[in-house]
């Protein structure tokens, strides 16, 4: 053993990332161990995809995002737009939603569309705003969200009332839902979009995923690759090492932990840290819990099961058969009858045309994404390509013209990467929320007090900021130890 750290930090995903880098801004000798190592982005063909669908919030001065990002030193480019309108949109049979950034666009056109509901959507929102603001007054205090101490429990009784308050108007207009099938998709297909937990369409947190739009939605040309390669420049700019491509085939727990790693050539390797954050995500994780079963536990009784994976199609489209008002981010739902998670739901994202060319010449990426459930048969090669054939005839219901405009499809490489990293990129969750709190955050410490885990499931009711705020999280609770 050549070398022991501070830290090992075991994952691919962006929480993961963000851990890595903190760490080393607080003068943790940190090794990042990423198996896959591969960021935000796929070159296929002549296309630049983006791997993940979910859309980024959260990074706009102000929001959870945008704070951490700043304590790591890390600038948002101010070339870059920070804030898309309409930040996303949801597609039904007769009814096409623009989601605005301003407030009264986005009412206006919510009562546009469903005009004999313009009391209760109005209603609605103005008490969603309220507990948006409140949600995100508590998670800058309290970034893990559910109160972990006896004065986090007296704090959170002073919001309480609110949180009552919300409840109460959502029970009020889940009903009204119940009576109204398309506008009950358009709130279903925006919790899909936004939020990693499928398990409560109106819980507390939910208040803040359905005023996303007006928190603001970000893009960058890199997406999130632009994240990634933040995270790991700060870490190595610290002291740190980022490893890609090396496969954990062994740890041992102690006072010291050690892991064994594969290189990519073959050849292993043997690290020691102090301390160690692990990715719920990770291949890892069942290396640490194999002996015991789970690694906290309260996972026995609140566990964060599995909703779907993401599989996604990779598709490279001529810019003049795509809609000119077409949202980057997009819910389409085929049947306002059927149950949303039943092959009826589709996520949509589209990149920008190429700079500098015609109409006619300019090519775009278009990535479509289904939620599958974790079965093997759902996951075979032949079921996959029959959910690939049923996502195309789907989306000619809405984009008639689509199909002739499709200049790259690799259906096996679509697979080849759905199958590969399903796990690491925006996976549902099916999360209950505590008892008495509403709120559906699990607990990022383990029954051994030199693990901590990082991971979105933990903080599924935050949505994409739970990737940021989860990583802070578990560093701060290494930081806490090292006092």
């Amino acid at each position: 053993m050549s070398f022991v750290y501070d830290l090992l930090v075991l994952g691919d995903d962006l929480a993961s990332h963000v851990a890595a880098a903190c760490a080393s801004r607080n003068g943790l000798k940190t090794l990042l161990v990423a198996p896959g190592g591969l960021g935000g982005l796929q070159l296929i063909g002549d296309f630049v995809f983006h791997l993940d669908p979910a859309p980024m919030t959260g990074l706009a001065p102000g929001q959870p995002g945008f704070s951490v990002l700043a304590e790591l030193g890390v600038e948002i480019p101010e070339t870059h737009p920070t804030s898309m309108s309409p930040a996303y949109q949801v597609l039904l049979p007769g009814h096409r939603i623009d989601f605005s950034n301003d407030s009264e666009a986005l009412l206006s056109e919510l009562a546009r569309e469903f005009p004999k509901r313009e009391t209760d959507i109005r209603d609605f929102y103005g008490i969603a705003l309220q507990a948006s603001s409140v949600f995100q007054d508590w998670i800058a205090e309290h970034p893990r969200v559910q109160p972990q101490t006896l004065k986090e429990y007296f704090s959170y009784l002073k919001i309480y009332p609110f949180v009552l308050q919300y409840k109460f108007a959502a029970a009020r207009f889940d009903k009204m839902l119940s009576r109204d099938a398309a506008l009950e998709k358009v709130w279903e297909a925006q919790q899909a979009l936004l939020s990693q937990n499928t398990d409560d369409l109106f819980s507390f947190a939910s208040a803040f995923q359905y005023s996303a739009p007006l928190r603001g939605v970000a893009c960058f040309p890199q997406g999130k690759q632009f994240l990634f390669n933040e995270m790991i420049r700060t870490l190595e700019s610290q002291g740190g090492l980022y490893l890609s491509g090396h496969a954990v085939k062994s740890l041992d727990r102690g006072k010291t932990i050690t892991l064994e790693m594969e290189a990519p050539d073959k050849s292993t390797s043997r690290v020691a840290g102090r301390y160690l954050i692990v990715s719920t995500k990770s291949e890892a994780l069942p290396l640490i819990t194999q002996k015991r079963g789970h690694a906290f536990f309260w996972d026995k009784f609140r566990k964060a099961g599995i909703a779907g994976y993401p599989f996604t199609l990779f598709l490279g489209v001529a810019q003049k058969f795509l809609p000119e008002q077409m949202a980057r981010h997009m819910a389409v739902v085929a049947d306002v009858h059927r149950d949303l998670h039943d092959r009826n739901l589709i996520l949509l994202e589209t990149g920008m045309p190429e700079k500098g060319k015609p109409l006619p010449q300019a090519k775009n990426f278009m990535t479509a994404t289904v939620y599958l459930p974790a079965d093997d048969a759902a996951w075979a090669p032949e079921a996959l390509r029959r959910e690939a054939e049923s996502i195309l005839e789907r989306l000619d219901q809405f984009f008639p013209f689509l199909k002739d405009g499709i200049e790259m499809y690799d259906l096996d490489k679509s697979i080849e990467l759905s199958l590969k990293y399903r796990k690491v990129f925006s996976p549902k969750y099916r999360v209950r929320n505590a008892f008495f709190t509403s709120f559906s955050a699990k607990n990022d410490r383990t029954r051994w007090s030199n693990v901590f885990l990082t991971g979105t499931s933990l903080l599924a009711d935050a949505g994409f900021e739970a990737e940021i705020l989860s990583g802070r999280n578990a560093v701060s609770r290494v930081l806490q130890k090292g006092k």
